[in-house]
């Protein structure tokens, strides 16, 4: 086990040293495109899995549709102080959530480097890609509230496409 682990972490230090250094020769366009390389891996992630126009049953369908890819992404519906779980907004429905287990923090941190960059927005391009599966005809995206060492929180807004 501790072997497994120690590949682990090489290659999450691996992908902290390349978001880094996209950051450094790119500047803000590492963003749109891991944001872009995180959507497609997404949509292809959850083929053939069912679909819904519930948002609250969305995150469920895409949560075991990512689980039973390997990928472990432990994030659920958030109301906090709020009384409605969905918001409307200029226009589109806006959904809090937590995420607590997050790989891509895992791996920001073993590398030492700061959230809400490169690989935040391919992970937000991971969860948009897939959820747009998921409730085809929404554009989804990701906004990040709050970036902590052991959750965030964050809106996901869907529009109409």
């Amino acid at each position: 086990m501790a072997e497994q682990n120690d590949r682990l972490h090489g290659v999450a230090y691996l992908l902290g040293a390349l978001t880094h250094a996209s950051e450094k020769n790119l500047g803000q366009s590492s963003h749109s495109i891991c944001m872009l390389a995180g959507k497609k891996f997404g949509s292809e992630a959850v083929e053939n899995v069912e679909q819904t126009e519930d948002p609250e049953k969305a995150v469920e369908l895409l949560k075991t549709a990512l689980e039973k890819r390997g990928i472990v992404w432990d994030f659920e519906p958030f109301t906090g102080d709020r009384e409605e779980l969905m918001e409307k907004r200029d226009g589109a429905e806006v959904m809090r959530l937590v995420f607590r287990t997050c790989m891509v923090r895992n791996a920001l941190f073993r590398y030492a480097h700061e959230q809400k960059e490169s690989m935040c927005y391919m992970a937000h391009g991971v969860f948009a890609g897939a959820m747009e599966k998921v409730m085809p005809g929404k554009k989804v995206h990701l906004e990040i509230l709050h970036a902590g060492p052991n959750s965030c929180l964050k809106e996901m807004i869907l529009e109409d496409a």
